[in-house]
């Protein structure tokens, strides 16, 4: 049987694969790189970045492209047969990686290269291997074998027990749906919408509401029919918990309580006060305290704005609607309603003006101006669902600098959100030729009518161009060690800076102008609309940034104050928290915890603070180009240079100074917002 994914690739062969050929290729890249490994260490030779580098750099990209299109798949395609095999192998590497990174001969050939011979390394060389050995650190090369045990024991089970909580919380969010039979029940919903929700099969004759967030979004800030919007809220905010209409089906609560006592423990093993501590040993901010400081400084500077911002919203409903509480499932819906009144236009009246089609256009446009680089449709991709589409990157000389597949649209089981993924990092072959960056988009916009093309809110623009930003500091790295270039090794609190820069674009007019026009005629959007579209910019973002706060001081907490014997309690803690700072209704049953995906599945946990701190950078980094003229050719090639091109191949700091002239200042953040200072 030939495998598809043993042979060398730089685009995933989607239309070969077989989930037959997952495991026998996962077990034999891991063999090989033992092997390798194994073989390198055997000759006892002079390491050099040739001899020994190489060949476990090739070993591990070949790892790396095969796990990365399994675990993209698993997001996108979700299904028994793939979740197991899924967690198969991530068992499987996780126990590579240990048996490497625990390694004492490994480690010494590290440290040879570092001692002996590191004058033969260049910077980006040098700042690699530091990386590695910092890994071996932190994976318990200084343990003793019983230590080690303990060590893998742990992280074993905390790798079992995350993929459990996503696919939890994805079960939760498939297992609620709602058939309502009287489309009055439904007022205020949009057309595009209501079309999409129609059922006349499987017995079943209305609207199926569901989960899905472009239709819990439309129910809760739409809807009329307050009843609804608070049955639909309720079985969102309590997904994969003890409360709600599925409550302990799916239900992340003790997860969550394990995840916690396992990160103390290995936080503890590995010599640190606490999880938040080892955490962010990797991270800019480097301690727990300047990361909550950070936190509270920001809180400082907008709580007054946010309750500025909340009484105005209850003067308007308790003046126009005769309401005198408002209701947690009310406050997108009210929000609405002020929005409208004061601006004149609804969201999803935007969607005619925001056609996908020409919202990529746009997009792409306007990285031309930037960066110089143009963005091509590949036809005829091998893709995994109908709906995807790869591109390619190309620079001036017209070279191939990277690709990406766009994957936007919701459909059952894919997971809710958007994100972007790695599919193949850069990297200069042994042979010397270099491997080019290959990118996922994903998100979860409304698919395509039969008769007119995917129409987009402006929010929804917004978070295009956000992963986007992600996309452009993947691809258009030139740095040639996969380690340190892209968005590889760069600190998790300075990776969100490039996707949050780029949704600065989407308020400028001349931007707007190319990224819009009416899907049927082409026409701009009216000149009034427009402008009341601009001064929304800022409409409750103070309440936002609080918002993020809470998320932020919860996730730091849980990771730093949590102790086995007390502290243990995240609703208490979460309460606590909300009792402080929130100005926003919650009600008792809401387990907000048990669906924070990010934190507890994802890669942010005592790390959610950093799209606030990456967003202070990234209001300073767009304040040169508003001072320099947003199209300047100069502004846009030094962004690139010191930026994105950079990947993680030397220190930040260096790099944002060469580029803005100074440290970055949370002043740009708040002028950005029109917070007082």
């Amino acid at each position: 049987m030939t495998n598809p994914l043993l042979n060398p690739f730089i685009l995933p062969p989607f239309s070969k694969i077989q989930y037959k050929h997952i495991m026998p290729a996962i077990i034999q890249i891991l063999k090989n790189r033992q092997i390798i490994v194994e073989k390198i260490l055997s000759q006892q030779i002079n390491y050099n970045w040739d001899n020994m580098m190489y060949p476990i750099e090739e070993i591990n990209d070949c790892l790396n492209k095969v796990f990365s299109l399994i675990s993209h798949l698993n997001t996108v395609i979700d299904n028994p047969e793939l979740r197991e095999i899924y967690k198969q192998i991530c068992a499987l590497i996780l126990q590579s990686d240990t048996w490497m990174l625990q390694n004492k001969k490994l480690y010494e050939a590290y440290l040879f290269l570092k001692e002996k011979n590191y004058a033969l390394l260049d910077d980006i060389q040098k700042k690699y291997i530091t990386k590695v050995l910092k890994n071996f650190k932190l994976s318990g090369i200084d343990l003793d074998k019983y230590e080690q045990e303990k060590y893998c024991k742990i992280v074993n089970r905390l790798s079992e027990i995350e993929i459990i909580y996503s696919n939890n919380l994805l079960d939760a969010s498939m297992g609620w749906e709602k058939l309502v039979v009287k489309k009055k029940e439904l007022s205020g919903i949009s057309k595009n919408i209501l079309t999409k929700i129609r059922e006349k099969s499987n017995n079943k004759e209305g609207w199926v509401l569901t989960l899905n967030f472009p239709i819990y979004l439309s129910v809760l800030t739409c809807c009329n029919n307050s009843k609804l919007r608070k049955e639909i809220y309720l079985a969102y905010s309590t997904r994969a918990s003890d409360q709600g209409p599925n409550a302990h089906q799916w239900d992340n609560s003790d997860i969550i309580n394990e995840q916690l006592l396992l990160r103390y423990k290995l936080a503890k093993l590995l010599g640190f006060k606490s999880f938040a501590d080892k955490s962010l040993v990797d991270k800019a901010a480097k301690k727990p305290k300047k990361v909550i400081n950070f936190l509270y400084i920001l809180l400082d500077k907008i709580y007054k704005k946010a309750k500025e911002e909340i009484a105005e919203l209850k003067f308007f409903i308790k003046k126009k609607y005769g309401v005198h509480k408002l209701n947690p499932w009310d406050f997108a819906y009210y929000s609405q309603k002020q929005k409208k009144y004061l601006y004149k236009f609804k969201d999803e009246e935007l969607r005619s003006y925001f056609p996908e089609t020409i919202v990529l256009s746009g997009l792409f446009e306007l990285i031309n101006r930037l960066y110089g680089v143009t963005v091509i449709k590949r036809t005829n991709a091998d893709v995994y669902h109908p709906d995807i589409v790869l591109f390619d990157i190309l620079n001036k000389q017209k070279d191939l600098l990277g690709s990406f597949y766009i994957d936007i649209y919701a459909r059952k089981n894919k997971c809710s959100g958007a994100w972007m993924n790695t599919c193949v990092n850069r990297m200069r072959k042994i042979n010397g030729n270099i491997q080019k960056p290959v990118a996922y988009i994903i998100c979860n916009f409304n698919h395509p009518d039969q008769n007119k093309p995917a129409l987009l809110t402006h929010n929804e623009v917004i978070i295009l161009f956000h992963e986007f930003g992600h996309c452009l500091h993947h691809i258009l790295t030139t740095i040639d060690v996969p380690g340190v270039s892209g968005i590889n090794g760069v600190p998790l609190d300075i990776i969100e800076f490039p996707s949050q820069f780029m949704e600065n674009w989407c308020w400028e007019p001349e931007i707007i102008s190319l990224i819009s026009g009416h899907y049927k005629t082409g026409k701009p959007i009216p000149s009034n609309i427009l402008n009341n579209l601009l001064k929304t910019k800022n409409y409750q973002k103070a309440i936002f940034i609080l918002r993020q706060l809470e998320f932020s001081l919860f996730d730091i907490n849980i990771h730093y104050n949590f102790h086995p014997q007390k502290n243990k309690n995240v609703l208490e803690i979460l309460k606590n928290i909300r009792n402080r700072i929130s100005i926003l209704p919650y009600v008792k049953e809401d387990r907000f915890p048990n669906s924070f995906n990010h934190i507890f599945s994802g890669c942010y946990a005592a790390g959610y603070y950093s799209y606030l701190w990456a967003s202070v950078l990234a209001a300073d980094a767009y304040a040169r180009f508003k001072e320099d003229g947003i199209f300047n050719k100069e502004t846009g090639k030094s962004f690139l240079e010191n930026i994105l091109m950079r990947g993680s191949s030397e220190d930040f700091d260096n790099m944002f100074k060469r580029f803005r002239g100074h440290e970055p200042s949370i002043q740009s953040l708040l002028k950005q917002y029109e917070i007082s200072l």
